[in-house]
């Protein structure tokens, strides 16, 4: 029972990070630039939720699943948010673009803008030449 303490914990902690560094990014570089990091949120978060509470079933056993607590009903409404705002496959797929984009060296925006292009809108990233400021303790 310790090491799903543990375990549950540490993936907590990672989500929790993922959505803190979002938002900064979206306080900083605005929503355009924090759109693979939302949508990473929009598949861990869901999963997160629903591992930790698979683990409290599993530690409780048969009444895990039973009508006398609440577990079984966190963990159908868990599960629901991975299709709330579109499938996990979706969320992935347009994190996948993004890092492929980066890694090849083309854009992954949809309307071909580069990522730091002056066309690419207000709040989209820093103006050419400047550099996007990092948080505290080097998250990038």
């Amino acid at each position: 029972m310790q090491q799903q303490i543990a375990e549950s914990r540490l993936e907590i902690e990672q989500a929790r990070l993922l959505t803190l560094k979002t938002a900064w990014l979206i306080d900083n570089v605005g929503p355009k630039g924090a759109r693979t990091e939302v949508a990473a949120i929009k598949v861990i978060a869901p999963r997160v939720a629903l591992s930790v509470l698979d683990r409290a079933i599993q530690v409780h056993g048969g009444m895990g699943v039973c009508q006398d607590t609440p577990l079984a009903g966190m963990w159908a409404g868990a599960r629901t948010l991975r299709l709330a705002d579109g499938p996990d496959e979706v969320h992935l797929r347009s994190v996948a673009r993004q890092e492929i984009g980066n890694v090849i060296g083309r854009p992954s925006r949809p309307n071909g803008q580069a990522p730091g292009s002056a066309s690419s809108g207000a709040g989209g990233s820093a103006p050419a030449g400047e550099s996007v400021p990092q948080p505290a303790g080097g998250v990038n």
